[in-house]
Order: structure tokens, then C-alpha cells, then sequence
């Protein structure tokens, strides 16, 4: 895959990516795959292994934490032993396969760990500014501040996230003081954008989820030649991860509205709603598999809506609430805004097909643009 007039000069550096890279979580696992794909267009490129137990526990086959909801998470692994162990090592086998990482490094270590061989590191994508989501107690991890970088190496920013969090006055502070050397700052949502650059005085750029600068042909080269258990007949994919109540209403009224199956992707021991068939044990390859053979998508995932979209599937997106800015964002500059539903009675106002000439004009500019600030901040 050839990447435009962009920028054609080869990077010869070697660049030090650090992400969400070891979790259970489809949308995680894509990102890092397709930003560490993208780099390694025009440079050579490692994803830092960073031990952060927080994400990494997701990987045991029985957790455990001492508060009540953790007592009942060890229940539901117990009771989904066999498929978790199935989908777990799918999630190890796609890792190992296709992401190109450091020796595993805990915080200590980043610290202590001889970096002479990197020019470059990129603070890449998913929630890694979201406290609540890298952390057992809410605290700002620096490590995804890139704070052990040696002095004098050059520190970019692609398409972080904070979610929806919203900093205290201190943690807004502390973000201020960690981004100050940074050479280039982008965010994956619009109004992070607009806040970090009151903040900072500085330029901040908006750009793409890294899974969106992929296009649908390079993830099909991934099951290329694989065979699946897939469904034989036309079918709806749900694939929900907040699970808010109007996804069961939404399943019954699309599946009823289309007169197809409902098939759904989840790890848990629910779907959530309704369906004909859950797929537990889903791999990262079965993933795309799913998305790629769906009629319909019904979702309350980010990452849902950007497979979605990418794959050209005419989907719902059911509002996960508070978190809807992240899809808010990203359909918002595509045209697609009308796709989210916040309640019940928008249903009928939906139109089940999309037209997506305009949409995909809008994610190829976005997507130029994107790879343009990438490759433009890793020039040195």
C-alpha cells in the first residue's frame, strides 16, 4: 500500500510508538495495528511493550479485583472458562503475528531502558490520556506522556484521547506541563481539540482514529485465504460494549424492520439483547470477518461505528451517552451525524441504507490530511 504525494521522502528513523497494545479489546488491538502499519510505510517502528496491569489484566483468564464488582467479574469468567480461553489466545496468536514490539518494559523500566536506538516517539491513539481508563485509581499515567524519553528526542502526538473525561483544574496542570516539549499535538476528537488549544497556546491537530486510516482492503488481506464459522444467510451484527438499555430496543425493531438474523459479537456471558447467535470467542480476525459478511451493524461502540463506516455498512449508533463524543466527532465531520440515535422514536426516522459517496469523499480528505500531519511531524 502506497501513500499518496503526501509525503514522499522516506523517514530514516526509528520511531518508538506507545499505545494501548496489550488489552482484550478488538478496538484497541486495530488501532496500534494499523498506526504501527502506517509508520512503518516510511520508517522503522516498535510499539513499547509497557506493562500497565490495569489494561494488561484483561488478558487473565480469571481476574480477580476485592471490591463487589470484581467478586462478580471472577463469576462470569469462571462460568465462560472455555470460550475466554479460546478468544484469549486468538487476541495472543494476532499480537504476536502482527505487532512489532519491545521487550516487555514495566514503568521502572521505561525509566531505566537504553533508548539510543530511537530517534522518534509518538504517543499514538486510543483513551491513553483518559485517567479512567488506563488506571485503577484515576490517575494520569505520564508514561503516555512519553516522560522518559531522553531530553533533545522528538515527542508527537497522534490522535491521543481523553474519552470523555473531564480535568481538574490540577490534571489539566499536570497535562500542560507534560505536553510542553512535544514538536506536534494532534487528538482524535474535535472539541479536545479545541480545549487543548486554548490550554496550550499552540497549535493542536484534529485527525482520524488510526483504524480509520487503514482502508477496508488491507484488513481483508488479513483473512484472506481463512476460513470462518460465519453465519450462511443474511444477517445483522451487534456489537455493543457499554450495552445501554435502548440497544435491546434497537435490536428488535431493526431485526424485525429487515427480517434478518441477529448475530452478535460478545466476549460476556450476554449479548445484551436478543440475538440468534453470540460469538464468544471471537478473535480479532473473526472480527473483521463478521463486519465484512454484515448486512446491518447495530452498535454503541466507537470503534463499532468506525469499522462500520470504513467497511461501508449501513449501521446504527446508538448513543453510549456521555461517551457519544467520540462518535459525535468522527460522524460529524463525515456527514453522518444522523446515524446516532438517542432515543426510541428516532428509530422510524432512520433510513436503513446509506449513502456513502459523500461520506467516503469526506473520510478520504480526512484521511489525507491525517497521514499528511503524521508523516509531516515525523520528518526531522
Amino acid at each position: 500500500m502506497k501513500y499518496l504525494q503526501i509525503s514522499q521522502l522516506l523517514i530514516n528513523m526509528k520511531v518508538a510508538l506507545i499505545t494501548v497494545q496489550n488489552a482484550n479489546n478488538y478496538g484497541a488491538i486495530f488501532q496500534a495495528y494499523a498506526l504501527q502499519n502506517i509508520i512503518s510505510e516510511k520508517s522503522e517502528i516498535e510499539i513499547i511493550n509497557y506493562e500497565n496491569k490495569h489494561i494488561s489484566r484483561s488478558f487473565d483468564i480469571i481476574r480477580f479485583k476485592p471490591t463487589v464488582h470484581g467478586v462478580l467479574g471472577t463469576g462470569k469468567d469462571v462460568f465462560r472458562l472455555f470460550p475466554r480461553y479460546r478468544v484469549l489466545k486468538k487476541f495472543k496468536r494476532f499480537i504476536a503475528d502482527n505487532l512489532q514490539l519491545t521487550v516487555p518494559l514495566s514503568k521502572n523500566d521505561l525509566e531505566n531502558f537504553n533508548w539510543d536506538n530511537y530517534e522518534i516517539f509518538v504517543a499514538g491513539s486510543d483513551q491513553i490520556w483518559n485517567p479512567a481508563c488506563i488506571s485503577d485509581n484515576n490517575i494520569l499515567d505520564s508514561a503516555y506522556f512519553l516522560n522518559f524519553v531522553p531530553k533533545g528526542r522528538k515527542k508527537i502526538s497522534y490522535a491521543s484521547s481523553m474519552g470523555a473525561y473531564t480535568f481538574s483544574g490540577e490534571e489539566m496542570n499536570q497535562v500542560k506541563h507534560l505536553l510542553q516539549d512535544f514538536a506536534a499535538l494532534s487528538v482524535r476528537e474535535k472539541e479536545r481539540q479545541k480545549q487543548l488549544k486554548e490550554e496550550l497556546d499552540r497549535e493542536v491537530h484534529h485527525v482520524l482514529d488510526p483504524s480509520l486510516l487503514l482502508p477496508k482492503t488491507e484488513y481483508l488481506k488479513l483473512i484472506d485465504g481463512k476460513t470462518f464459522d460465519a453465519p450462511k444467510s443474511k444477517y445483522i451484527l451487534l456489537y455493543t460494549v457499554p450495552k445501554v438499555p435502548l440497544i435491546k430496543k434497537a435490536v428488535k425493531y431493526f431485526s424485525e424492520k429487515l427480517g434478518y438474523k441477529v448475530i452478535s459479537i460478545e466476549q460476556g456471558l450476554s449479548a445484551g439483547a436478543k440475538v440468534n447467535k453470540q460469538y464468544r470467542d471471537a478473535g480479532p480476525l473473526e472480527f473483521i470477518n463478521l463486519f465484512q459478511g454484515a448486512e446491518f451493524v447495530i452498535t454503541d461502540s466507537f470503534h463499532g461505528v468506525c469499522f462500520s463506516v470504513n467497511f461501508e455498512k449501513p449501521f446504527v449508533a446508538v448513543s453510549p451517552g456521555k461517551n457519544v463524543n467520540r462518535m459525535r466527532s468522527l460522524l460529524g465531520a463525515l456527514g453522518l451525524e444522523e446515524r446516532i440515535i438517542e432515543q426510541e422514536e428516532d428509530f422510524k426516522n432512520l433510513n436503513v441504507s446509506v449513502d456513502y459517496k459523500q461520506p467516503q469523499r469526506n473520510l478520504n480528505e480526512m484521511r489525507n490530511s491525517s497521514l499528511d500531519f503524521l508523516f509531516q511531524s515525523l520528518k526531522s
